[in-house]
């Protein structure tokens, strides 16, 4: 995360560490925990690495250098793509959302928790938070990784908006992808926060729900007039509730 600032253990209790055991065990991406024993990232996290046997997942922590009280670790049984992951002819990944069950339910607690899946979309203009371990300086967009989770704000925008050709052009598919963030940058997702939560206050405002997950933006991250792109979840509802059922 660029900008924003830093979370305490159990501030965002479904966010979860992916971390690859074929490089390293270092953590790779961010995903949410939802229905007790799914993990919810995106597509572009796993690409490739479909075997569950490299992963690792680590939840109800902040900080990812040492063993936190209350942390949970689990091994993965399934990695499941979209059938229609794909990506762009300028890269940027489509469809961008895979699901990973757990070999065990995870265990309510303070520190962990599910996030709730929306029945509708947030408007534009709602203020959503997005978190990760992801890069932070904005002069470099691969390393470091931040060794404590980090959150900031970040506005939906108008889908229009953000595919005018000084932004994000036709890259910027509105019906599979949430624009959120700043016209002055600085504050944004950037790598190593992909796959994790895009969160907004529900409707009624009792509960935050998963709007989206973190896919692609410009490089380096937080750029003007760059705000990224969230995979769109209530446009994968549907395909996420009939992998589960299935599964």
């Amino acid at each position: 995360i660029i900008g924003g600032q830093y979370a305490s253990q159990g501030m965002f209790p479904w966010q979860v560490s992916l971390q690859n055991l074929a490089q390293g065990g270092s953590h790779g991406c961010g995903g949410s925990l939802f229905n007790n024993e799914w993990v919810i990232t995106a597509g572009h996290c796993v690409d490739g690495m479909t075997n569950p046997a490299m992963w690792r997942v680590r939840m109800g922590l902040a900080s990812l250098q040492y063993y936190e009280n209350g942390e949970q670790e689990f091994t993965v049984t399934k990695v499941i793509m979209h059938p229609s992951y794909t990506a762009s002819a300028m890269g940027f990944p489509r469809n961008d959302v895979a699901l990973m069950k757990l070999n065990r339910p995870a265990t309510v607690s303070n520190y962990v928790n599910n996030i709730c899946l929306p029945d509708r979309d947030a408007s534009v203009g709602t203020n959503c938070v997005v978190s990760g371990w992801g890069v932070y300086d904005i002069q470099s967009q691969y390393s470091p990784l931040s060794a404590t989770l980090k959150w900031t704000y970040a506005p939906i925008l108008d889908p229009g908006y953000c595919s005018q050709n000084y932004i994000w052009g036709s890259e910027m598919v509105g019906s599979i992808m949430v624009c959120a963030g700043y016209d002055h940058g600085q504050d944004d997702a950037c790598n190593g926060d992909s796959g994790g939560p895009f969160i907004c206050p529900s409707p009624d405002g009792s509960r935050w729900e998963l709007n989206g997950i973190v896919s692609w933006g410009e490089q380096p991250c937080g750029a003007q007039y760059k705000p990224s792109a969230y995979t769109r979840v209530t446009a994968f509802k549907s395909w996420i509730q009939q992998t589960i059922q299935s599964n």
